[in-house]
């Protein structure tokens, strides 16, 4: 700590670059720089009659990767467009027929289309003429023609009208959209919140639901995972905002949060936008930031609007469908992580201190590393039970910064087979050369204890390890629960049927038992010629019992029919009973 001298500025300094540690007594401060060509961040979405444009930052001081934008019309599959132009935190508006960007403290630009190319059109300037040149600007076009700008890089937000036939000019003097409140904690800086003096406000965005305004901001420094947004809202644009009744701050942590569940909990610097169908999409930046100062990804999700105003989103990590997608109303498909905390762990080798737990403890802060010399890196994950699984998430972790956006990791993946006790083949991308930092695949449906990764090498020979591996499968109750499992996938009830034909004092009866040899509770409905009966709730291992009187004194050969139900599942049983005579 050789500095002679420190001032209150120093702690965020130092917060960041303590994550590499110092070089030595005496010398200048390190830290290992954002890898240019594996983060986004500050993410802009812009919808263009139906196809989301999505823009970012990308690695800091790289402005090659940050001209890249991403198109979609599915959220499914995206299309990058290299553009002329590449700013941090870019924001983009469409305003008749141009479309107009700016970025942190850079003149506006003008362009014919989302993509450019784009041409500079000024710096905007306030009423008295003063140059606005601000970090986090974002642009929003009112549903009436208007055009507004939010921005500034720390507190307070601002806000003021633009000329949407020259945004240069500033129509309105500024005015406060939100300003740092020390007694919401969820605004302090700092991994922990420790941080109460400032917030270090950030990505200003505003954005309409309806006939309601709202501000997003974000907070927490963003090299922490701490970093996460809040809304407020108003029923004007550069009116007073308020905290709607029932708004939780910060996002995620709502009516509809999975929080502690989701592997990365906070949402920061992002965009909210509202599709063609009506969705309410939220793109955001995630933060890992163990080795460097920043590090980051994105992350998506949906939103709702409550009745009183409040708005909340699901951060989720487990498979969704897309917008759009539903099943049963549902965009939940009902697969849970099986893989975490609670399963065992076996690798070929592993590098000091990067032990296999790290691959699976929810945290992408920390990974497993395979040794230095091992030349098949092998991880297994066992899990607690038999789950049924088909999907899994792999987050690489790509050890230093020496590789480029193009490389590519190869590997299989592999299931236990309970019946024959061996390994068989779930993916296999032994030859893949598309790049990505995670990997998220699907398979056929299997039954399994444990998956096996092989990492057979990557496009540009550099050593990765896992930060997280998550295989998600079935929490079977759960998923009947939500309607989820299609019919034809669906198991049927298990039971037991007899019948028997039976003679009491001269009259025909017809006895049914029906065992359930099912794991849990069913609704059994015996049904007969002679009349029906349905038992509600008949524990496993507990029998339907019933006899039905004929009101005769002798019997043909017959047929009962047995049906089950255990939430979605059923099924349906016949049994026959033998001729009978009484008389």
């Amino acid at each position: 700590m050789a500095k002679p001298e420190w001032t209150s500025a120093d702690g965020r300094n130092l917060s960041g670059l303590s994550k590499a540690g110092f070089t030595a007594p005496g010398e200048n401060f390190s830290t290992v720089g954002e890898n240019a060509f594996r983060t986004a961040a500050d993410f802009s979405a812009l919808n263009v009659d139906g196809t989301m444009y999505l823009y970012a930052s990308g690695g800091l001081g790289n402005d090659v990767n940050s001209r890249v934008a991403w198109s979609t019309t599915d959220y499914l599959t995206w299309t990058p467009h290299e553009m002329n132009l590449g700013l941090t935190a870019p924001s983009v508006v469409q305003v008749g027929d141009k479309f107009y960007m700016g970025g942190n403290w850079t003149p506006f630009y003008v362009a014919d289309s989302p993509t450019g190319p784009w041409t500079e059109l000024g710096w905007p300037r306030h009423l008295n003429g003063r140059t606005l040149s601000a970090g986090d600007v974002q642009f929003f076009l009112d549903t009436d023609g208007r055009l507004y700008l939010v921005y500034n890089l720390g507190a307070p937000i601002m806000g003021v009208e633009l000329d949407p036939t020259d945004p240069t000019k500033v129509l309105t003097e500024p005015v406060v959209l939100f300003d740092y409140d020390p007694a919401q904690e969820w605004q302090h800086i700092g991994e922990n919140k420790q941080g109460f003096t400032h917030g270090y406000m950030e990505g200003g965005q505003m954005f309409k639901v309806g006939d309601t305004y709202y501000v997003q901001v974000v907070s927490g420094g963003s090299e922490h995972t701490g970093y996460n947004a809040g809304v407020m809202s108003s029923q004007t644009p550069l009116g007073e905002y308020t905290l709607p009744e029932g708004q939780v701050n910060p996002i995620g942590y709502g009516p509809q949060s999975n929080y502690p569940s989701a592997l990365y909990p906070n949402a920061g610097h992002g965009s909210f936008v509202v599709d063609d169908a009506g969705n309410i999409i939220f793109f955001y930046t995630y933060v890992i930031a163990y080795e460097t100062g920043f590090e980051r990804r994105l992350g998506m999700d949906t939103c709702e609007v409550g009745p009183t105003g409040a708005l909340s989103c699901d951060l989720s990590n487990t498979p969704q469908l897309a917008p759009g997608h539903e099943i049963d109303g549902q965009r939940d498909v009902g697969l849970y992580n099986v893989s975490t905390l609670t399963s065992a762990y076996w690798t070929s080798s592993y590098a000091p201190g990067r032990t296999p737990y790290y691959a699976a403890d929810r945290s992408l802060g920390t990974w497993w590393q395979p040794a230095e010399d091992d030349e098949d890196p092998t991880y297994i994950s066992g899990f607690g039970n038999p789950f049924y699984i088909s999907a899994a998430q792999i987050n690489w972790k790509e050890i230093g910064h020496g590789h480029t956006k193009d490389n590519a990791v190869q590997y299989t993946l592999e299931y236990r087979d309970i019946e024959s006790n061996s390994w068989q083949p779930l993916v296999d991308r032994s030859e893949n050369t598309t790049p990505h930092t995670a990997e998220y695949v699907t398979f056929d449906r299997v039954l399994t204890h444990a998956v096996r990764l092989k990492i057979t090498g990557t496009t540009e020979d550099v050593t990765v390890g896992i930060a997280e591996l998550n295989v998600f499968g079935e929490n079977h109750t759960l998923v009947v629960e939500k309607g989820m499992l299609p019919s034809d996938d669906v198991d049927e009830v298990s039971v037991d049927v007899q019948a028997q034909a039976r003679c009491l004092a001269g009259r025909a009866y017809v006895a049914v038992r029906a065992l359930n040899t099912d794991e849990a509770p069913a609704t059994i409905e015996l049904t007969t010629a002679y009349g029906a009966r349905q038992f509600e709730e008949v524990a496993a291992g507990n029998n339907a019992f019933h006899t039905f009187s004929t009101r005769q004194d002798a019997l043909e050969a017959g047929t009962v029919s047995v049906s089950a139900r255990i939430g979605e599942r059923s099924s349906t049983t016949e049994a026959t009973f033998e001729a009978l005579s009484c008389g």
